[in-house]
């Protein structure tokens, strides 16, 4: 049985884009946990947080983790940017932290990426979000990725410890 690779970091720090590559490289498949929540609850996240609230979308979380641990196995798991801060994750697999500034989050997310996540309405509480869960992404990673350069870099570095 081959390990899923998780990727933690924060909204934007490129999870989804290089688990894209990831899946194609290593032919498995890419799981995104807002998009997998958002699907089994036929809305998206925003909206979820908006009628259900944030409680409510951390179960939602949690339920995703327990069904994840028994059924899926050789996945590529980017998690949403919050899920490593209020659940435990490490028995999803190998953790990858997509370290990024926080200046080259701001520049890579275009303005419908940012509008479309509610916690960048505010960036000075934007930035304070990214600096308390830092450490939450470093101490439930096994390892630590500089996501301040080309992807081809990134995933090489990756791929260097999961073949």
């Amino acid at each position: 049985m081959m390990q899923n690779i998780v990727l933690v970091g924060f909204m934007g720090s490129g999870k989804t884009t290089i688990g894209a590559r990831l899946a194609k490289h290593t032919d498995r498949y890419l799981i995104d946990t807002d998009i997998m929540i958002g699907l089994q609850n036929s809305q998206s996240v925003k909206n979820i947080f908006d009628n259900h609230g944030e409680e409510y979308f951390r179960q939602l979380e949690r339920h995703f983790i327990k069904w994840a641990e028994k059924n899926i196995q050789n996945a590529i798991i980017a998690t949403g940017g919050g899920m490593p801060a209020f659940n435990s994750i490490e028995k999803l697999g190998k953790i990858f932290y997509l370290k990024i500034d926080f200046e080259s989050i701001k520049k890579r997310l275009t303005q419908n990426e940012l509008s479309a996540r509610p916690l960048f309405e505010n960036p000075n509480k934007a930035y304070e979000l990214y600096e308390s869960r830092q450490n939450i992404y470093e101490k439930c990673a096994n390892i630590s990725i500089n996501a301040n350069q080309p992807i081809e870099n990134i995933l090489m570095e990756i791929l260097k410890y999961t073949i």
